[in-house]
C-alpha cells in the first residue's frame, strides 16, 4: 500500500474479498496450490461507526501469502455483531484494512485499547486484490 500505509506496523499479506457466493477458492487464483485456513483479528472499518475487529478463519495461501475472506460470512458477522450494538448500523458501508495480532486482538476484547491504539498495532495489507470468475 506504499504511500497510504495507516500504520505503524510493517503490511502483512495479499487480501482479497471474496463477492462470489458458489466460488470458495479451495485452490489460490494466484498459483493454484492448494489453500489452507487461518483464523487471525480482521479489522474493518464501518461506515458512522468505526473500526470494529472480528476473529475470523480466511481462507489461506502461505505460498502467496494471499488471505482470503467471504463477503457473505463477513457480511453475516457485522450484521450479528451490529445487531445487539447499533441495529441501524446493518447494511453500511464497510472496508476490511488490516489485521491485528491476536494478543493485541485479545486486549481490544478486554476493552483496553483505544483507537490510536489499535492504529498503532494495525498491520495492513500489502495488497488488495480482485479475481474474476471464470466460468466453463
Amino acid at each position: 500500500m506504499g504511500s497510504s500505509q495507516i500504520d505503524k506496523q510493517p503490511p502483512r499479506y495479499t487480501f482479497f474479498l471474496n463477492p462470489y457466493l458458489d466460488a470458495r477458492f479451495t485452490k489460490c487464483p494466484k498459483c493454484e496450490g492448494k489453500v489452507g485456513q487461518k483464523k487471525l483479528p480482521l479489522v474493518i472499518h464501518v461506515e458512522d461507526w468505526g473500526p470494529v475487529s472480528i476473529n475470523k478463519t480466511c481462507r489461506f495461501c502461505s505460498r502467496c501469502e494471499l488471505l482470503i475472506a467471504h463477503k457473505d460470512k463477513i457480511e453475516s458477522l457485522l450484521a450479528q455483531f451490529f445487531e445487539r450494538l447499533d441495529p441501524k448500523v446493518i447494511g453500511q458501508d464497510y472496508l476490511v484494512i488490516g489485521t491485528l495480532d491476536r494478543s493485541e486482538w485479545k486486549r481490544g476484547v478486554s476493552g483496553k485499547v483505544t483507537l490510536q491504539d489499535m492504529i498503532d498495532v494495525l498491520h495492513d495489507f500489502r495488497d488488495v486484490v480482485q479475481f474474476k470468475l471464470v466460468v466453463g
